[in-house]
């Protein structure tokens, strides 16, 4: 069982308000943490003292608004854009056996992967086949393919990555400015993913759900609405972008070894993060906020952006989920 806001013991199925289910993502950590899945940590607990400030802090308070009662019911495990982070299979049963005994769900987390990557994937895979309302997470459609052509019975859900949207937190919020043209707006509000093109991909790959991020711009309601298939929302970090060189990795190296795509690292991600302050382009001094986080940087959306998506949820048909990233696993903010 876990614990809600009052300490009071919540079934994990039923516990998230609304019928929506709760996921934390842990993409750094190698062991599950036993407390949290034990059901021995309540959800501010489990979001509490990590991330960019008090980004967690502020979303527990807009999840309990919106979604009271809110308790986490899934685990999400492995990292979305470094395929060394992939889990052996020893770790997957680590990682079943401790959802089982909080009974929770459980979600393997899948990057783009490399053809050597693509092998070592499936091996996790199989380490997951089986268990009981398991999923696997992939971010290409390379994976997709394979994935859904060895393993017809798995449930494939289709990763944020492959959700082309602007970005950029420097300006995405101003192209749902009044001033603004209207074809801008449109245009910068929604993908392309309603058209019949890639309707006809996730039929094809019997895609029964797809993740998205809390993005700036306030997306269109078709874009959340005019869809077959359900959404997972993640917070309270937007994806940016991500490289294949890592800053922490490279630090160690000599100069002329430093941001090499495929040089050794030390697993630096696992302990830190890194945090840049951006300028806003009109030099009025403002400033956005980027997380690195291993290889990817993210952006954590201040709360009336995650209050704006956690409040039309509740009268959504497509959204029932939402899954909460814990970066660093306890090791405290960016350093």
């Amino acid at each position: 069982m876990l614990l809600t806001r009052h300490h009071q013991e919540a079934s994990p199925r039923e516990g998230a308000g609304h019928g929506v289910e709760v996921g934390l993502s842990f993409p750094f950590l190698v062991a599950p943490p036993p407390a949290v899945l034990r059901g021995e940590a309540s959800l501010e607990e489990a979001l509490g003292g990590v991330g960019s400030g008090d980004a967690h802090a502020a979303l527990a308070e807009e999840l309990l608004r919106h979604l009271p009662g809110a308790a986490p019911s899934r685990v999400y495990v492995g990292n979305e854009t470094c395929e060394r982070l992939l889990p052996t299979p020893q770790a997957i049963g680590s990682w079943v056996a401790s959802a089982r005994e909080g009974r929770l769900a459980l979600s393997l987390v899948l990057p783009p992967l490399s053809r050597d990557g693509l092998a070592k994937a499936e091996e996790a895979v199989r380490a997951l086949e089986g268990v009981e309302a398991s999923e696997v997470v992939a971010s290409d459609w390379g994976t997709v393919h394979r994935l859904r052509s060895r393993h017809p019975g798995l449930a494939i859900v289709l990763g944020r990555l492959t959700h082309k949207m602007l970005r950029d937190p420097r300006l995405a919020e101003y192209f749902d400015s009044p001033q603004a043209s209207a074809p801008a707006r449109a245009a910068l509000c929604r993908s392309g993913e309603l058209a019949p093109g890639f309707r006809a991909l996730m039929e094809r790959y019997g895609i029964g759900r797809r993740e998205v991020d809390p993005f700036l711009q306030p997306l269109e309601m078709d874009e959340w609405e005019s869809r077959s298939e359900k959404l997972s929302v993640h917070f309270p970090y937007l994806f940016v972008t991500m490289g294949r060189a890592c800053l922490l990795g490279s630090m160690h190296g000599e100069p002329a070894e430093r941001f090499v795509p495929g040089a050794p690292c030390r697993s630096e991600c696992r302990k830190y993060a890194v945090e840049f302050r951006l300028p806003v382009p009109g030099g009025n001094g403002a400033v956005k906020n980027l997380l690195n986080l291993g290889n990817a940087y993210y952006h954590a959306v201040p709360p009336s952006v995650a209050g704006r998506i956690l409040g039309r949820i509740s009268s959504s048909r497509q959204v029932d989920r939402i899954v909460v990233t814990v970066p660093t696993g306890g090791h405290g903010g960016p350093k």
